[in-house]
């Protein structure tokens, strides 16, 4: 192994930082040389603990080397210095996780240009298992020339087994585990091209750049038959496909929606922007349909929420249920179910950019965000019009890197096990802060804060088996810099005390 451990170093890593008393997490390093680009915990060789893998990039092209470093959990610890290191095969461009192969643990899903690749990380000399796609190449012609980003390639509740859902140009191909095509659905393309004009006055780096868009996929029953289908959007169009009795699905879509939504002056000069979300809202069964419109550029944007209910196995998009217009903001919106009741709730991420934003973010270096919270009123079967949660959140943001200083902010893991959704933040890339979830939503108390080094990119897991999510963060952005681990110490208000118990990991764990 090329790895050079300094004594210091090393030593470091062997004796982890001592918790103190009102910690949240205890924190560990680990050395990672090159810049690490992706980290992940799973199971990745079977035994039933949890293990870590970082992709870490040495070097420069054209001499760059792309490697996996795989550290197995052993005695309970994730050891400092890694067991094996295999490379990424070629072309790799972007990965999920799954166990999908006979060999034990799960594998890494890679996309390549002709198909995807299954690579098992139990062993120090795995047999990649190549599955071919037919037709257009994927979306995964090379590797990303500057990281290596996770996305979701397999997917669960279209048959009894998981599909391979491969992005083609115009076409999805789902595979099933073994390799054999289950499906193939003609979908929506859209590029854009850059060629420079022979003047002989501006040089660029390449003579043809272009952007290639797939849409976005959401699985799904939408007709109301207890069958799962498959809807794909794009800025313009929704697509939906309807799954046949036999398991199957036509290679045409089902339904063509054409959205309306995009201004000519945006679509010249391609501002603004159109994200359609199909989630079951009222938990009914249904798919419904959140379509965000961000009109404008930084300057004078508008942004509208559209939601259209599912009536009868339909959505009538001359007719939303509910509009919630936002002047002068660029908003983002997500639908979570932040008490677990089963319904989803509209959270709203709303940005503004008039000139005294722009002045005091460029004093402050500061992003404030307007964080809102609205609850389903089950009898107009819209959001509430007052959110149930407001809250300003301040994200860091440095113009070396153009970049937030710490990791976006997320609300996809419950940290104390109380069955609530908490919202997670980076406080400015210096600390981890835990706005709690509960029956208010997650901004009903101050947040519990614990100062660290918070610059990266953050992923949950649970290392030590006890149901409390732990995390790895790792920064693709700075050479060598170490990969932090994360165990929840269990000391979040409201955490159980079955799971802070010494014995929880060994009563706990599957």
């Amino acid at each position: 192994m090329r790895i050079a451990w300094g004594l210091l170093g090393l030593l470091g890593l062997l004796l982890p930082r001592l918790a103190a008393a009102d910690d949240l997490f205890a924190l560990s390093e680990i050395e990672a040389p090159g810049r690490s680009v992706a980290a992940e915990l799973a199971d990745l060789d079977g035994d039933g603990d949890t293990d870590l893998f970082v992709v870490s990039l040495v070097g420069l092209p054209p001499a760059e080397e792309r490697l996996i470093r795989v550290h197995l959990q052993a005695d309970g610890a994730l050891p400092p210095a890694p067991d094996y290191v295999i490379p990424v095969p070629r072309f790799s461009s972007v990965y999920d996780i799954a166990d999908l192969a006979e060999t034990p643990g799960h594998e890494l899903v890679l996309l390549g240009p002709s198909g995807v690749v299954l690579l098992s990380l139990g062993t120090p000399e795995p047999t990649p298992l190549v599955l071919p796609v037919p037709g257009a190449t994927t979306l995964g012609p090379a590797e990303d020339e500057r990281g290596f980003e996770p996305f979701k390639l397999v997917y669960d509740g279209l048959a009894p087994e998981p599909w391979i859902v491969v992005p083609q140009i115009g076409q999805l191909t789902a595979l099933a585990p073994s390799g054999e095509v289950r499906a193939q659905l003609d979908v929506q393309r859209r590029a854009n091209y850059l060629t420079m004009p022979e003047t002989g006055l501006v040089a660029i780096e390449s003579d043809f750049q272009a952007i290639l868009d797939h849409p976005k996929l959401a699985l799904g029953d939408v007709d109301g038959d207890g069958r799962t289908d498959m809807v794909t959007a794009t800025r313009h169009e929704v697509r939906v496909f309807l799954q046949k009795p036999d398991g199957g699905f036509d290679r045409e879509a089902s339904r063509r929606l054409p959205l309306g939504l995009v201004t000519p002056r945006d679509h010249i000069r391609g501002s603004g922007g159109v994200s359609s979300v199909a989630r079951d809202v009222d938990g009914d069964g249904r798919m419904d349909l959140l379509v965000s419109h961000v009109q404008g550029s930084f300057t004078d944007s508008n942004t509208v929420l559209r939601l259209f209910m599912n009536e009868g196995g339909a959505w009538d998009l001359t007719a939303p249920t509910q509009v919630i217009e936002d002047e002068g903001a660029i908003n983002s919106a997500a639908l979570v179910d932040f008490d677990g009741d089963g319904r989803l709730e509209l959270l709203r991420l709303s940005l503004r950019f008039g000139l005294l934003e722009v002045i005091e973010t460029l004093l402050s270096r500061e992003v404030d965000v307007q964080v809102a919270i609205h609850g389903l009123d089950e009898t107009s079967r819209a959001f509430e019009e007052k959110p149930s949660t407001r809250k300003q959140v301040s994200l860091g943001f440095s113009f070396e890197t153009s970049r937030p200083n710490g990791f976006l902010p997320t609300a996809t893991s419950d940290l104390n096990g109380d069955g609530y959704r908490d919202f997670v933040s980076s406080g400015d890339g210096e600390a981890i802060e835990v706005y709690l979830g509960g029956p208010g939503g997650p901004f009903d108390g101050r947040p519990q804060r614990q100062s660290m080094e918070t610059t990266g990119v953050l992923h949950f897991g649970d290392v030590d088996g006890d149901r409390l999510p732990d995390f790895v963060l790792f920064n693709p952005h700075h050479f060598d810099a170490p990969v932090r681990i994360g165990r929840n110490l269990g000391a979040l208000k409201g955490t159980a005390p079955k799971l802070t118990a010494p014995d929880a990991a060994t009563e706990t764990r599957p």
